[in-house]
This record gives structure tokens, C-alpha cells and sequence, in this order.
């Protein structure tokens, strides 16, 4: 599947900010809703926080409440600033853990949204982070799976061409920026 098919099939139309639904109109899109469950577990490694909350209903339908508790756990922990996360970095975590069938495990959140700030003083301090970093965007998220190799996380989220996925030592990072791997 490509990056243009996943995002055609699992946001055909957009969502649907009055009614709250993910809205499908391409048969490109039943198999990766499928392999959606609707659930997403995380660990925040720098706020010690655990979420399992159902963000999307069977039907396709978001909740938003459970949506911005996402938001606040991906939070830049420097600075404390919430915005609000591409949608479609959540769909892809969630299609991401299931195709791995790792779905009682949660993942842990090494970064999620970055303020300028925060991704400056990275920078500074010579970590490699991208001067232009989808983080800032909250378009990313750096995470692994306890018990389920990088390698493995890595190459199921290639498998959606979705975006950036880049491997390092401790942590896979994913986007929803262009298709790109490192």
C-alpha cells in the first residue's frame, strides 16, 4: 500500500469535525481500518503517565475527549505545551501494534510533540535532532515495544509507506511526513 492509498483510504473525505467520524468513501481503506482496533496503549518515559484509552469506535466515529487525553500524553515534557496530534500518527501506531499483534503491550513514548524551545535546546546539546523536526509539528513519535525488536517495529510501519520511519539504537521513530527511511 502506498503513502497516498493509506492516507486516501483511512482519511478519505477528512475527519469530520461535526460529526466526529473518520470518514471512509475508498475501498482502500476497509483493509487498514481493519487492522485498526481503535485502542492505543502508552507509557510516557519522561512523565512516568500510562493511557489505555479507545480513541475510535468500531463505526469509524473519533472521541474527542479520548483524542485529547492522547494530546496531553504526547506533550512536550520541557515545556509543557499540549497541541494537538496529526490524526493520522495515531491510525498509524494503531495499525502499526496490530499488524505485530502486540496489542497488550503498550508503547513507550520516548518524544512526542517537541516545542521550538525544547527541540532547540536538543540541538544544542548536539542530540541530531532535525532543525525542521515533524516532532514540532506533532506529526511523530519516537517509540518502541517492549519485547518486540526495532527491526520489527521499523519494518511493519515501512510496510504502510505512511511516512518518515527512522531506526536508531533505543527507539523507532515514526511520522506521517514524506516516506523516507533511515
Amino acid at each position: 500500500m502506498t503513502r497516498r492509498e493509506f492516507f486516501k483510504g483511512i482519511l478519505g473525505a477528512g475527519l469530520s469535525s461535526s460529526m466526529g467520524l473518520l470518514c471512509v468513501n475508498s475501498v482502500l481503506a476497509a483493509p487498514l481500518i481493519q487492522r485498526c482496533s481503535g485502542v492505543l496503549s502508552f507509557y510516557n518515559l519522561h512523565t512516568h503517565e500510562r493511557l489505555t484509552v479507545r480513541y475510535m469506535s468500531q463505526s469509524g466515529r473519533l472521541d474527542h475527549r479520548a483524542l485529547r487525553r492522547l494530546d496531553y500524553l504526547f506533550r512536550c515534557h520541557f515545556t509543557n505545551t499540549v497541541r494537538p496530534v496529526d490524526r493520522h500518527l495515531y491510525l498509524l501506531l494503531d495499525a502499526v501494534r496490530q499488524r505485530l499483534g502486540a496489542t497488550g503491550r503498550p508503547y513507550l513514548l520516548v518524544s512526542g510533540y517537541r516545542s521550538p524551545t525544547y527541540n532547540e535546546h536538543l540541538r544544542r546539546q548536539g542530540r541530531g535532532v532535525a532543525k525542521k523536526s515533524y516532532h514540532m509539528k506533532a506529526k511523530a513519535a519516537d517509540v518502541f515495544i517492549e519485547g518486540v525488536s526495532l527491526d520489527a517495529l521499523g519494518s511493519a510501519a515501512a510496510d504502510f509507506k505512511a511516512g518518515g520511519v527512522g531506526t536508531y539504537r533505543d527507539f523507532i521513530h515514526l511520522d506521517v511526513g514524506p516516506v523516507r527511511y533511515w
